[in-house]
């Protein structure tokens, strides 16, 4: 599977095994990913999972369900508000810690300047295997189950380092230089996974909603990494949840004009 990511400019694909038919005209107006207007979000949904590297398990933080709880509460009010109640956001909480297979260096990269991405990948797959496939040692069909027409989204509260987020794509191509001819993009921005369960996916560290210099603007950070899985870039010149405002209390956060232009809530 390809998959593409948003935000930091990175993007994920995963492989087409089979000829799909074109995507129909849109009939009408209705919220839509950014960039791509043929894929409705007017109904979304994140299942949440809190991932814990193998070498980790001694510092599960306590109280991580409240903690994810409150920021995808705070989330979905922000979204709603936003989105002028045009698109619903909901999600699911998997009701354990997910103990991972490895130990933090697997999942973790030296490379933090686009938040991460190997962790969202490596962990983001072995969640596929083990959750989302009916024979993964945590599979849970209720979990797992998505409602027809939600746009689906796995997001990762992780305990270690990183902060990421974007979309999944199929491609017919095969290798991250073919994608990224057929789309102008730079090559060093293309990731190709095996993800197919969902739509789009986000991680984000545990600490950025609980250590005390972070957590005050932690749930900015955790939506902005979401944002990033409804196609929104990255745009630090402006103040909004998507550039400075990220930094700021979710209840003083916005999402801008334009981008609620471009995906069809407000009108040009």
């Amino acid at each position: 599977m390809v998959s593409v990511m948003f935000g930091t400019a990175l993007y994920y694909f995963y492989i087409s095994s089979e000829e799909n038919g074109s995507v129909s005209d849109v009939d009408e107006i209705r919220p839509h990913l950014y960039g791509f207007p043929e894929v409705d979000i007017s109904k979304t949904r994140i299942k949440a999972v809190y991932a814990v590297p193998k070498n980790k398990t001694d510092f599960v933080y306590a109280d991580w369900k409240s903690v994810l709880e409150e920021a995808l509460g705070k989330s979905k009010k922000f979204h709603g508000i936003q989105f002028r109640g045009k698109s619903a956001l909901n999600y699911d909480v998997y009701p354990d810690p997910v103990f991972l297979l490895n130990e933090a260096p697997f999942y973790d990269s030296n490379e933090t300047n686009f938040g991460n991405p190997r962790a969202l990948i490596n962990i983001g797959e072995e969640i596929e295997k083990r959750i989302f496939q009916e024979d993964g040692d945590l599979y849970s069909g209720e979990f797992s189950e998505f409602k027809t027409g939600e746009y689906s989204v796995l997001t990762i509260l992780y305990e270690g380092v990183g902060a990421a987020g974007g979309i999944i794509q199929e491609s017919e191509f095969e290798t991250p230089e073919e994608i990224a001819a057929s789309i102008g993009l730079d090559m060093r921005h293309i990731f190709v996974v095996d993800i197919k369960s969902v739509d789009g996916f986000s991680l984000l560290s545990r600490s950025f909603l609980t250590e005390q210099e972070t957590k005050f603007y932690g749930e900015s950070l955790f939506y902005h990494e979401f944002a990033h899985v409804l196609g929104f870039p990255d745009q630090y010149d402006r103040y909004d949840i998507m550039g400075a405002g990220r930094l700021k209390p979710i209840e003083q956060a916005y999402l801008d004009r334009h981008l609620l232009q471009g995906v069809g809530v407000i009108m040009q």
